[in-house]
Formats: structure tokens, sequence, C-alpha cells
């Protein structure tokens, strides 16, 4: 039997700390019988409801929702009602049914992103500014069931076989066989023999069968069309030869057909199942970019939240949705012309934020599909300031004295850095957005209500990637050094209050979460106006935290060297806070790091901010106070840390 690849980040480039949500383990995707027993022991029962051609919905398929036998599930229709504005998603009760086909389940590049990502200079005078490359992760896991669906059962009566005594070669004949009795039972025995043994998928694609699936895509018998569609779904599942080889039978465009013609939802599932797992192969993302991205925003998306009030058909089942955003996730992560592509699709954005939006505003934040949409619009905001620069224009207000502009001049008798000039002479990053002109399309995505919709579920979610992929867009928009992200940092700070979320996400036992938040405080704290507030907000909580050792962490070098450039950023900015918070613990952590050779970056950090502490006349009196001497802070290595420092600026 194949083995189970590993879980890995798409595209490498860089560090391993570089992606921005969690990978995944694999160590639960379990092969043949003890992934059957695991899923009949954690499959829910609810119930589900009829579909369009009035057959029973199956129910949703999950990597652990999946048994040997029929089960219910409990299913809601988003049903959008315009009222003040939002949409409302009315859950229903459905009726029972059989889940009637096994499939295997998604691959998903998830949101970790392309590792192409540029980071601001290294500088140990500000905080690194870090932006999140594109999501791209991929994880696979089996979805569906083992029981033989009753038209696998006709089929295989009608032909006058036992499909358990049925071998691979015969049923790969099958598919050739003029009578669609045959040739649904031949489909229907690769799918579930596929989904049971790893090794069937190579012997399937050895026997050619795979071509002859791909040709039966386009029959018109719908039991044919819905079996051949769940093979080949099973048959790509973490298998690179059988994607390349259905897209080389043009199986990708003969997919895309059958999902605007069926009104199958079960065949709806299978199709976007199929096309979820062959989007986590780089090879085939242009042609999915260009004919699923259009097909699936167009038949799935937006037709499932009505974004657009002319959508004639909203009746997709939820798991389709799922499945098609899964599919999006992965193209989301690719390079600079697809995230154009899918930027400039239109009623993508719209779809993907009014989704968001509503589960917010019905406490469903983690509803599986906003994991999806969260990771998507994390991506899209990658490199945003460079590629749509067209989003920045309304700030056309430059930040005084902020990084990327001119030279402020002095406001009045006050310094622009002083504390009552900022008082006195806010910069309003709102200015010139009228209240009455919603965003559309790619204006969402640096909008202050996306920034909020993502604040309220770093607040309620309890999902990891879903608080990766909301830090990550936050810390995307706030990376550069311009006019543009110094008002988004403004914006977050001043307007929506997202420093109350910072102590809970920077001490987090989630590495990649903390190394989010981490970088996300670290770029708000290189907007100066905003420094003396920050000091007083979290300059405590990252002093606990550095005090509490490399441990606290992640042991991520990256996260260290943030945290202990943006506590000297912001000590220097508010002095009177800093001698507060000086104390032995964070002495004794902070000499220990400058020293630490497994922290190379994290060490000259650490030992920047070390030598502040006595460099900076304001700050010896607390240290002498604390029984220390300058040869504690001034020594061969803080010193030449420093002189390299000098140099730089």
């Amino acid at each position: 039997m194949m083995a189970l690849d590993p879980l890995r980040s798409a595209t490498r480039i860089g560090g391993a700390d570089d992606t921005s949500l969690a990978v995944p383990s694999d160590s639960k995707l379990h092969a043949g019988p003890q992934r059957v027993l695991d899923q009949v022991h954690t499959i829910k029962r609810t119930k589900s409801k009829p579909g369009k051609n009035g057959s029973p919905l199956s129910s949703p398929t999950s990597p652990s929702a999946q048994t040997l036998k029929t089960f219910e599930f409990g299913a809601f229709k988003f049903s959008p009602t315009k009222a003040n504005g939002t949409y409302s998603r009315t859950s229903t009760s459905v009726s029972t049914g059989y889940n009637k086909e096994r499939v295997k389940g998604q691959e998903s590049q998830g949101s970790a992103q392309t590792r192409g990502n540029r980071h601001s200079s290294y500088s140990m005078t500000n905080s690194q500014a870090r932006m999140q490359p594109p999501s791209g992760q991929i994880h696979e896991g089996r979805m569906g069931t083992i029981k033989t669906s009753n038209i696998g059962q006709q089929s295989s009566m009608n032909t006058g076989t036992n499909m358990s005594d049925m071998t691979l070669n015969q049923a790969v004949e099958f598919l050739s066989h003029p009578e669609e009795n045959y040739q649904q039972c031949g489909a229907t025995f690769i799918h579930h023999t596929t989904f049971k043994e790893e090794g069937t998928k190579q012997e399937v694609f050895q026997l050619g069968g795979i071509p002859t699936l791909v040709s039966l895509l386009r029959s018109p018998n719908h039991g044919v069309s819905q079996a051949t569609a769940g093979a080949l779904r099973n048959l790509v599942f973490k298998h690179q030869d059988n994607k390349l080889e259905v897209q080389h039978c043009g199986g990708i465009a003969k997919a895309l057909q059958l999902l605007k013609e069926t009104d199958s939802t079960e065949t709806q599932k299978q199709i976007t199942g199929l096309l979820w797992n062959l989007s986590s192969a780089d090879e085939l993302k242009e042609e999915l970019i260009a004919t699923a991205l259009p097909a699936l925003t167009e038949n799935v998306v937006v037709p499932f939240t009505c974004w657009s009030d002319s959508c004639a058909n909203n009746n997709i089942h939820p798991d389709v949705f799922y499945s098609a955003t899964g599919c999006l996730r992965n193209l989301s992560c690719a390079q600079q012309k697809e995230r154009k592509a899918m930027r400039e699709c239109r009623g993508l954005i719209d779809s993907l934020m009014s989704y968001v939006q509503s589960c917010v505003a019905e406490e469903t934040p983690d509803d599986k599909s906003v994991e999806n949409c969260a990771c998507i619009l994390h991506n899209l905001t990658y490199q945003l300031a460079e590629e749509s620069p067209e989003c920045f224009r309304k700030f056309q207000s430059q930040t005084e004295g902020e990084p990327g502009g001119r030279k402020s001049p002095t406001i009045g008798c006050f310094s622009p850095k002083s504390s009552k000039a900022q008082k006195e002479f806010p910069f309003d990053a709102l200015r010139g957005m009228p209240e009455d002109s919603p965003p559309s399309g790619v204006k969402w995505l640096c909008h202050p209500t996306a920034m909020q919709t993502y604040l309220s579920l770093l607040g309620s979610s309890q999902k990891g990637a879903t608080l990766e992929a909301c830090c990550g867009a936050l810390q995307n928009l706030t990376a550069n050094k311009g006019r543009g992200s110094s008002a988004m940092s403004q914006i977050l700070v001043q307007k929506l209050g997202a420093l109350m979320h910072i102590p809970r996400l920077i001490k987090s036992p989630n590495q990649n979460l903390q190394k989010t938040a981490m970088s996300l405080l670290g770029n708000m704290s290189r907007t100066s106006s905003l420094q003396t507030s920050m000091a007083k907000q979290v300059l405590p909580e990252l002093i606990d935290l550095i005090s509490s050792g490399p441990q606290q962490m992640g042991n991520s070098d990256e996260t260290i060297v943030t945290a202990c450039n943006t506590v000297r950023s912001l000590m220097l900015a508010d002095t009177e806070v800093s001698k507060k918070v000086i104390n032995k613990d964070l002495v004794a952590s902070v000499a220990d790091l400058s020293e630490d050779i497994y922290f190379p970056k994290a060490s000259k950090a650490a030992s920047l901010l070390l030598y502040s502490f006595w460099n900076e006349k304001n700050f010896q009196g607390v240290v002498k106070k604390l029984g220390m001497a300058k040869s504690d802070f001034v020594n061969y290595n803080t010193t030449a840390v420093h002189k390299s420092m000098q140099v730089i600026e």
C-alpha cells in the first residue's frame, strides 16, 4: 500500500518559519482499516435534506466525519437577507438520508503561503516589518464512506456481476463497455476500491483507466457521470501522476462543464472535491486559475452567498461551497499573476467577505468554510501595496514623520513626535473615505470593515488556521514602510482597538500564530505616533514574555528578534513606562539571549537591547538601583552589535 506523503508547504523558499499558517500534522491520516474505524467512532448523527433531483443529500464529508454505515447530518441553507445591509443564514431541519458515495478528501494547500516572501531589510533599530506570503500548506484528508452506493449495487445486479469478486482489470474493461450499466459498475468499483487501498490508484493509472473515466464525465447517464467523478476524485488524491493524467486528457474542462450542467448535489460535491484535489498540484494552477476560478465563482461561490441580487440559484449545498473554497484557497497561494486574476475575478472577494461577515454576525466563527475564506483573503493581501496600489490611494494624507515620508516640520511649537502634538493634531487615516461608499472587489482587502471582521474572528474563533489567516492578513497590510501601511496601523490601533487582542495572541501556544501576531505588533510599532500608546498597553506583556525565556516564544529565532526589537522601540518611545517595567528578570533573560549561540539573529537583537539599558541615560538610574554595573550591559558582544547598527543607520 502506498505510504501517505508527509504534509509540506507548497513552496520552499526561505526559512522554515516563513509560513503564516500552521501546517497540520499527518499523524492522524491513517490508511485502510484503522482509518475506517476512526471514521466510525467520530461520526455525529444529525439530519440531511432532499436535493434538487429529489434524492436525499448525503452528509457532508470531512476528514473526521466518515462511517461505514448510514448517517445523518444537520445542514443549514444559506438564505441571505439584506436587512440592515447584512446577510443571514437560516437554519433548517432536514430529513435523513444515505451518504451514497465514499470519496477521498480534499488536498488543501490551505493558507500557508508561497514562501517567496520579501521581508523588510533586517534592522536592529526598528522592529522587522513582516509580510506574510500567500498561504500554501497541503493537507489531505479522506472523506466519505465505504458503504456501497445503491446506484453501484443496482448496476452490479444489472450486469450480473458480484462486485466483491471483481478485479480492477475487469472494472477498467467495464468502463469501455457499450452498455451504461457496465460503465457505472466499473466506475463505482474503482471509486470504492481506490478509497480503501492506496496502491490501486497506481494500478488504474497503469491499466489506462483514467482517459476512459475522463471521457465518461460527459456521459448523458447521471449515474455514470456521478460515479466517474467520485472515482476520479479518489484517484487523484495524493497521486501526482494521476492529477497530471486527468489534465492531459482534458479532465478539468470536462469536470467544469459537468458542474455547470448538473443539478445533482452529490455530483456537485464530487466535482468540487475533484477540483480541490487537483488544485494542490502546482503544475495545474495556471489552467485552474484560467478556467476553474471563474466557473467556481459564478456557479458556486456567488450563488451560495447571494452576493449578487441577480443570482438565480442559491440552492447550493454547504459542502459544495466548502470544496469550492478549498480549491480557491489552494489557488490563492500561487504567484503574482494568479493573485492578480483572483483579485480581479468579479464577485469573488465580495462574496467571500459577505460570507465571513455573516458568520461573524451569527456567531458561527468556526464554520468550516470560514477558514477557507479567511485563508483566501489572507493570501490576496500579500504584496497588496505593490501589486494593487490603487487600494491605498484613498490614504493620500502622509503620516507626519513616518517611514517612507518626508521629514516632518514642527507643528506649532511642538515636535511632531511629541505626545501633545499627536493629541492635538491626530492623523485621521479615514479622512476622505465616504461612509456611504461601501467597497467592492479588491478595495475590500484594505478596508477598515474588513479589518474589523478579522479582529472579530481573532476574538471569537477557536480554529488555529482561521486565527493565523486573520492575523496574517493584518500583518500583510501593515508590512510596508509607507503611508498605506502606516494608515493601516493607525486604523487598527486608534479606530479598531486591535491592541486588546495582542496579549493573548503573542502568548499563544500555537507557534505560527504567536510569530504572526508578534510580527503584526512589530509592524505597528514602526508608526511613531502610535508608540507611546502602544508602550502603555503592550510593553508589560512583552517584558513578561521575554523574561520567561525562549521556550515561551516557541524557541523561534524570528519571534525573539521581533520581540526584542519591538521592546527596544517602545521603551525608547516612553521612558516613563519603561522605568517601571525594567527588572532583574528582564535583564537576566536578555543577557542570556545575547550570548545564546542557538539563536544567532535573536542574540544580536538581545545584545542591542541590553546595551540600550545602559546607553540610554533614562535607564541608567533604574539599573543602578537594581545593583547592576556597566559591565553587566556593555561588553564585547553588545558593543560590537551597537557599532554595527550605527554603521547601518
